[in-house]
């Protein structure tokens, strides 16, 4: 959420060591080591520092018989290096995909996932989802949908604006809409999945990620096949983010997390 620090993936020995998350590990083991330990890079890339580092924690602070060298999201160690310390103290604040868009985008992306109490790394991953990367606000696909996170025409119209209206703001502007798209699924945005139902299928918004969206023989299936990664007829809720849960990894990533 908000405010909170988070990493999505393991850091340390034999962990998936995500740039941005090895990144966090790391500023979070000098912020609570430096009075009696040698500060380690920040350099997004875990090293025989990084892994000793962790270790030492485990072994000093944790008690661990066998340290292991690597910190899981939301395990002991992650829990000791987070305990009293929130995002802002991390200095300036990093998110996936932070990167590739505007300081001025970064902000006001921040601002609007606090007002609707959602984690910035989903929403702006989603949003890399929908814009194909590009972060453009006058992205248009062939139905017509338009924009940051693909508002359909009538879409636009119950927000108050209009689709050509939309193409033709800057994308700062833009999300002033992306939160009020979102105001209605305020506090119930807890994961990716989540927060890409609410634009893609927002029925499935807090239902578990095996619900089935779409199956055979079905119209609504027929337009959204391509989901159907493993082609068994139907479209779950997971199937149908997991492209979306693709972008925030990669926004993770060396290049794209800033």
């Amino acid at each position: 959420m908000p405010g909170k620090i988070s990493i999505f993936s393991s850091v340390g020995r034999f962990g998936a060591n995500l740039f941005g998350d090895v990144t966090i590990i790391q500023q979070l083991i000098n912020l609570k080591t430096l009075a009696r330990l040698r500060p380690i890079d920040v350099d997004g890339l875990c090293g025989p520092a990084t892994i000793s580092a962790i270790e030492r924690i485990q072994r000093h602070d944790l008690h661990t018989a066998q340290p292991t060298g690597k910190v899981e999201p939301d395990d002991p160690a992650f829990n000791f290096l987070t305990r009293g310390i929130t995002a802002e103290a991390l200095g300036s604040r990093q998110i996936a995909w932070g990167a590739k868009v505007s300081a001025a985008f970064k902000v006001k992306l921040v601002e609007i996932s606090e007002n609707i109490g959602v984690d910035p790394n989903y929403l702006i991953s989603a949003i890399a989802f929908e814009t194909g990367e590009t972060f453009s606000p006058s992205i248009k696909n062939r139905s017509g949908a338009t924009g940051l996170i693909q508002f359909l025409p009538d879409t636009a119209v119950e927000l108050g604006t209009s689709t050509v209206d939309l193409a033709a703001m800057t994308a700062v502007d833009q999300m002033d809409y992306v939160e009020k798209y979102f105001n209605p699924y305020r506090n119930r945005l807890e994961t990716i999945e989540d927060v890409y139902m609410a634009i893609l299928w927002p029925a499935a918004v807090g239902k578990p990620n095996s619900c089935v969206l779409f199956s055979k023989p079905s119209a609504q299936y027929d337009r959204n096949s391509g989901l159907d990664t493993n082609k068994d007829g139907a479209v779950t809720k997971e199937k149908a983010a997991a492209m979306a849960r693709a972008k925030l990894l990669k926004g993770r990533g060396a290049g794209y997390f800033g």
